[in-house]
This record gives structure tokens, C-alpha cells and sequence, in this order.
């Protein structure tokens, strides 16, 4: 395989990887909630979940994605409560069991009558039986989920807007400025968490990368980088292009959406865009799709991250993966809403300090390589 086509395939992978449960959604609200002021919504939609993200992506490469040595000026006690707090956020108590709700949502606009917890079950069980073999889960992702992801949001996208009635910008507008839609989607992206879902799924990329490389160029340090450079250029332009389209068809549909469950909104569009029988049921795949790819990179993440950091290789790792598709389970059941409010509340004093700790380090690699030289 050519260098350029693994960038180029490892772009789509990280867009996989980041791009789950609240990543189809909130771009969905910001839309909706903003309207005419679209334009800043997408500005402050990009710079929280695309270039801050990939730079989290990038930073952690700089250090060969090892988190003990980027989160190493903060000492051993403090990286340790820091990793435990993102594992757990980005974990089953948090972005996992928030996919289980936005899949589930796809389905129950569908079925009214569909029981959570037996939906909420054999998803669970669905991702259990992928992670099984950590081994496969990049391959599997670019292979399946990939292609159900961009291709299907982007069919969606695109007859979104061709079959919208009246004209392209004929969007009702809003009653804020576009300082304060700018500021507020940049706050909305604080809920993704993919600056948090960076640290944990850059190792997987970073590996990915190097096995795909000649055997000549993996201990070449600069090579690497520009590489790591190359694939976060990727993926943040492939995220962009959905992210764009998502909020805008947001805003164009925003008066049919106003009594739709905000995880069910991106079925709704579908289902007033597109019509006919089966096509709701076509974007309630993709959506459980969406969340699948993430789900199960992060239960895998966080189910190595117990067996190896917090029990020492002390138990079976297909044991911790059972107990964790367990704890999902039961979180799942707080629903959409409960988890976005308990997850928002600890994010918006944390997101900034992360934030700028990421530019340091970023900072401080090149100086330090600058004083080498």
C-alpha cells in the first residue's frame, strides 16, 4: 500500500473513530438553535471540534501517543487522576452509554413500542462481540463502518438540501448575534469530547500508521510527524465537510424539528427529506453505525486502559470488556438529556485548561527540537 493511500485511509479512520453519537447530533441542534446565523455557528462548531481535536491528535503523536510522556510536566499523581477522569467521561459512564441513547433514538422514532433496555442490550452485545479481537477493530472500522458513515450522512446531506422546499438560504433567522451563535456552538462542541477522545484513540492511529509505513521510514522521527500532520489534515477536512452540511441542514429544517427528541432529529430530517418507506429505517443504520465505530474504540480503550493501568494484567481482559458492556447498559437507562447534563457540567470548566495544555506541549516539542538543532 502507497504512503498516500494510508493518509488518506487513515484521515477516514480518525473521522470514524471521532465521528459517533454526539458528533451527528449536536450538529443537528447548533443548526436548529442558530438558523440564519449558520456561518458563525459553523465557525464555532470548527474551532471546538476540528482544529482543537486534531491538534490533541497531533500533540499526542509528537510523543509517539504515549500519555504518560505528554501529560508528563503535570507529574505522576495528577496525570494519573487526569487519564481516570477522561477514561471514565469517555467511558461507559459517559460518551459510551450516550451513543447506546442516539441509537436507540434513530430506532424509536420508528418503533414508539420498542423497549430501551432490550434495544440497549443487543447493542451493547453488538459491540462486546467486535471488541473481542481489539486486533481487527481498526481494519473493521475502515472496512464497515467508514463507508456507512460518510456515505450515508453524506446521501442524507445531499437530499436534505436538493429536496428542500423554497429556496437555499430561505432560513428563518435569528433572534441572537452572531458573536453569541459563534460562542455558543464552540460551547455545544465542548460536548463532544473529542479533544478527550483524542488522547485515548491516537495510539491506535499512531500504530495503524507506523505498520502501514516501509519498514525504513517507522523510526523516522520527523517522517512521522509529518505524516501524523498529513492524516489529522485528513480527517479534520472530511469532519468539516459533514460538520458543515449537518448544521446547515439544521437550520434549514429547524421548523419541522421543533417537537423531535434532539437524538431523533437527524431520522426526522430523513424521513421529511427523502421520504418512503424504508429510507427512516436506512438513516436509523447509519446512525447506530455512527455510534458503533466510536462505541466500540472507546470500550476497547477503556476496557485495556482497567486491565492494564488500574488491575496490572491481573484478569482477563474479556472479563473487564463483559463488566463494562454491563456498566454501558446501566447508564444507557439516565437517557440522552441526563447524560449531556452531567457530562456539560464537569466539561466547561475543564475544556479550556485541556486546551491550553495541548498548545503548550505542542510549543514545547518544537522548541525543544529547535534547541537541538
Amino acid at each position: 500500500m502507497s504512503v498516500a493511500k494510508s493518509v488518506v485511509l487513515t484521515g477516514f479512520a480518525v473521522f470514524s473513530m471521532i465521528f459517533g453519537s454526539s458528533n451527528i447530533v449536536f450538529p443537528l441542534i447548533v443548526g436548529k438553535d442558530h438558523m440564519s446565523n449558520f456561518l458563525p455557528a459553523i465557525l464555532g462548531w470548527f474551532l471546538a471540534t476540528v482544529a482543537i481535536p486534531m491538534a490533541g491528535y497531533f500533540a499526542s503523536m509528537l510523543f509517539e501517543a504515549d500519555n504518560k510522556k505528554f501529560l508528563s510536566p503535570v507529574g505522576k499523581y495528577c496525570s494519573a487522576l487526569f487519564m481516570l477522569l477522561v477514561m471514565l467521561m469517555t467511558g461507559p459512564f459517559g460518551a459510551i452509554a450516550r451513543g447506546v441513547n442516539v441509537s436507540f433514538g434513530g430506532f424509536h422514532i420508528l418503533l414508539p413500542d420498542l423497549p430501551a433496555m432490550s434495544f440497549n442490550f443487543v447493542y451493547c452485545l453488538i459491540v462486546v462481540l467486535i471488541a473481542w479481537r481489539p486486533g481487527k477493530v481498526v481494519q473493521i472500522i475502515n472496512c464497515v463502518f467508514t463507508p456507512l458513515k460518510f456515505g450515508g450522512v453524506a446521501i442524507v446531506v445531499g437530499c436534505a438540501m436538493f429536496f428542500l422546499k423554497g429556496s437555499f438560504f430561505d432560513i428563518e433567522k435569528s433572534a441572537l448575534s452572531g458573536f453569541e451563535s459563534f460562542f455558543d456552538s464552540f460551547k455545544v462542541g465542548y460536548q463532544t469530547m473529542d479533544l478527550l477522545s483524542a488522547f485515548l484513540m491516537a495510539s491506535a492511529v499512531f500504530t495503524y500508521v507506523k505498520n502501514a509505513l516501509p519498514k525504513e521510514k517507522r523510526e523516522n522521527k520527523k517522517y512521522m510527524i509529518k505524516i501524523g500532520a498529513l492524516v489529522c489534515s485528513v480527517g479534520g477536512l472530511i469532519l468539516s465537510i459533514v460538520y458543515a452540511g449537518l448544521i446547515i441542514v439544521g437550520a434549514q429544517y429547524a421548523p419541522s424539528l421543533t417537537e423531535t427528541p434532539n437524538e431523533a432529529l437527524f431520522t426526522k430530517i430523513a424521513e421529511i427529506a427523502i421520504g418512503g418507506a424504508y429510507s427512516p429505517w436506512i438513516v436509523a443504520v447509519i446512525m447506530a453505525a455512527c455510534c458503533l465505530a466510536t462505541n466500540i474504540i472507546l470500550t476497547c480503550v477503556f476496557t485495556d486502559y482497567v486491565q492494564n493501568d488500574i488491575l496490572k494484567g491481573r484478569y482477563n481482559r474479556n472479563v473487564i470488556l463483559l463488566l463494562v458492556a454491563v456498566v454501558t447498559f446501566v447508564m444507557s437507562s439516565l437517557g440522552f438529556t441526563q447524560l449531556c447534563k452531567f457530562l456539560g457540567t464537569i466539561l466547561e470548566p475543564l475544556y479550556p485548561v485541556i486546551i491550553v495544555f495541548v498548545v503548550c506541549r505542542i510549543f514545547y516539542y518544537f522548541m525543544r527540537e529547535r534547541r537541538k538543532a
